[in-house]
C-alpha cells in the first residue's frame, strides 16, 4: 500500500469519528449534566466531542476529498499512463495550471515518486526517461524542437536540433533537406 492510500484511509477514519462524535457529544452532554454529579465527566467529554465534531469534521472531510482527488490523479498518471496535463485537466474539469500545481504538490509530498512536471504541460517518469527524452527537454527549452513531416512517407515526427530520424521509414532527415523539399514543392505549385 502506498503513502497516499494510507493517509487517505487515516483521514477517512478521523472524518467518520468526528462526524459520529458530534451527535454523540450532544447526547453525552445532555445526559452528563442532567443525571447528577456522577455523570459530569460524561458531560465534559460530550462538550469536547461537540467542539471537535463541529469545527474539525468539515476540515477533515475537505482534506479527505483533496486526498481522494490526488489518489485519482495518481491512478490516472501511473495506472492509465496519462502524461498530458491538459488531458488530466479536461478529465477533472480544472484549469491546466491548477492540475500542474497539484501534480507538483503530489511529487513534493511523496505521493507520486519518480515523476516530474515539464513546463506545466507534460508529466515524465524519471525512471524510464531515456537520453532522447533529455535531448527533447533541452531542445524544447532552447526552442529547437520542431514538429515536421517526413518528405518520404509524410509521417509527423519531432526534429531535435535540426536532425532526426523518421520513426516510420527510418530515413535520416535534416533541416536543410526539409527546406529544399519545401522550396521544390513551392516551385512545382507555380
Amino acid at each position: 500500500m502506498n503513502k497516499i492510500d494510507i493517509k487517505t484511509r487515516r483521514t477517512l477514519l478521523w472524518a467518520i469519528f468526528l462526524s459520529v462524535g458530534f451527535p454523540l457529544g450532544i447526547a453525552m452532554t445532555v445526559i452528563g449534566f442532567t443525571k447528577g454529579q456522577s455523570f459530569r465527566a460524561m458531560g465534559i467529554v460530550g462538550i469536547i466531542l461537540i467542539v471537535m465534531g463541529f469545527y474539525g469534521a468539515p476540515m477533515v472531510w475537505i482534506h479527505f476529498g483533496q486526498l481522494k482527488y490526488f489518489s485519482r490523479l495518481k491512478a490516472q498518471i501511473v495506472g492509465d499512463g496519462i502524461k498530458s496535463v491538459k488531458m488530466l485537466a479536461e478529465v477533472h474539469n480544472r484549469n491546466p495550471e491548477v492540475v500542474a500545481n497539484d501534480v507538483k504538490t503530489m511529487v513534493q509530498k511523496g505521493y507520486l515518486d519518480g515523476y516530474l512536471v515539464l513546463d506545466n504541460e507534460r508529466i515524465i517518469d524519471k525512471t524510464t526517461m531515456r537520453d532522447k527524452d533529455y535531448e527533447m527537454m533541452e531542445a524544447e527549452r532552447a526552442g529547437t524542437l520542431n514538429l515536421v513531416h517526413c518528405p518520404f512517407c509524410n509521417a509527423k515526427f519531432e526534429l531535435i536540433n535540426d536532425v532526426g530520424v523518421c520513426p516510420y521509414c527510418n530515413s535520416k532527415i535534416t533541416k536543410e533537406m526539409l527546406d529544399k523539399s519545401v522550396k521544390a514543392y513551392n516551385k512545382s505549385d507555380k
